[in-house]
């Protein structure tokens, strides 16, 4: 093995999951060094920084989430990129892996063809900091719908919001239906799916702008939308990685980039969470939606995701026997920055028929009431 070879410590004190990553990496042309204990690993670590740490999160005395927060803590190990590994699938305890610091997280058992490609990505994304930060400068704005609750209404708002903010500016827009399970903006926008994201997941490493250019389809309104699988069993292919990757072609590719996001916490969810430059909260003046709308303020919170990104949409505000606007604000400890009456009969008309009512209907109060939302994106400067 040459003596350039990038160096990857592993720290875990299961000598079989130690000799299995052992092997994997060195059959792919990296150098290891190994821990059993979180002590031994951040000795290693200060004299020695590797390229990248996986580690462990259950070890013998100092468990993975204090040796990731040591690492980070100490000027010479800090900037290392962490992968985490553990056999726990809660959301908790993916939240409490990054809240320690770490740039990833796989859970075990894990397919061993996973290692090197988790590896690479988090060396590329290392080693070229200066040259995302540029990117970033010439990517699309990343725009989040997410419901308190499924049946909020916030599918509907999203497609009509995009469609309306093409109008507006012009400018390329694609339109993401991320709720891989239930996602129907499809048949919102009469779009058969011909092509869907499960087009973009059959080989992660030929994936370019190119190939996510034939697979968009075109709009009549001028979007681009990439729908959601046909095939629901087979959500399961989709994964955090290929979000990410999929997303970072689509800022490339557009001006601004809509998203649909499943109601839920999954990692794919959180990965788009946490990479939105406007997360539009859509709520009801119900006790359940309201419950969930403050439990995600809280993991909003968590993460570090900056409450200024989010906007709360009270939607059906004038309803007879919802809670009041005032009380919903306060319920939430966050301002209501856009009220939504509810379109009664010709919104769900235009949603059965596949024609959203911005473009059936522009004069409409529905159609109305969403440019301001769209005025208020539109003004906000590129990240």
């Amino acid at each position: 093995m040459s003596s350039n070879a990038i160096r990857v410590l592993v720290v875990d004190d299961d000598p079989a999951i130690t000799e299995l990553l052992r092997l994997i990496l060195i059959r792919e042309g990296f150098a290891v060094s190994t821990a059993a204990s979180g002590e031994i690993a951040l000795t290693q670590a200060v004299s020695q920084p590797p390229a990248l740490a996986i580690l462990d999160v259950k070890l013998p005395g100092m468990n993975g989430y204090t040796v990731c927060r040591r690492l980070r803590q100490n000027p010479s190990t800090r900037a290392i990129p962490i992968l985490m590994l553990t056999s726990k699938s809660e959301i908790g305890d993916k939240i409490a892996g990054f809240e320690a610091g770490a740039d990833d997280y796989l859970l075990k058992p894990f397919e061993p063809e996973e290692i090197p490609y988790r590896i690479k990505n988090l060396l590329v994304r290392a080693r070229e900091p200066e040259a995302a930060q540029v990117d970033a400068a010439r990517r699309g704005q990343v725009i989040v719908f997410f419901g308190a609750k499924g049946g909020v209404g916030k599918t509907t708002i999203a497609a009509n919001f995009t469609i309306a903010l093409r109008k507006h500016t012009g400018k390329a827009i694609a339109l993401f239906d991320a709720d891989f399970s239930f996602g129907d903006l499809g048949l919102q926008l009469n779009l058969p799916p011909s092509r869907t994201v499960l087009d973009l997941v059959k080989d992660i490493a030929l994936l370019d702008r190119e190939v996510v250019e034939h697979v968009l389809l075109s709009h009549p309104s001028g979007i681009r939308v990439l729908l959601s699988p046909l095939q629901r069993e087979r959500v399961e292919l989709i994964t955090v990685e290929h979000v990410r990757r999929i997303l970072e072609l689509l800022q490339e590719l557009h001006d601004y980039v809509v998203i649909d996001c499943h109601s839920t916490y999954d990692e794919p969810t959180l990965e788009i969470l946490e990479r939105a430059d406007h997360i539009f909260l859509v709520v009801t003046p119900e006790v359940g939606p309201l419950v969930n709308a403050g439990s995600f303020l809280e993991l909003a919170q968590r993460l570090d995701v900056d409450r200024g990104k989010i906007n709360v949409i009270l939607n059906r505000a004038n309803s007879d026997v919802g809670i009041l606007p005032s009380e919903v604000a306060r319920s939430l400890n966050h301002p209501i920055a856009f009220r939504l009456v509810s379109g009664g009969r010709p919104v769900v008309q235009s949603v059965n028929r596949g024609t959203p009512i911005i473009l059936a209907q522009p004069t409409h109060p529905f159609s109305q009431q969403i440019l301001p939302m769209v005025e208020y994106i539109a003004k906000r400067p590129s990240a």
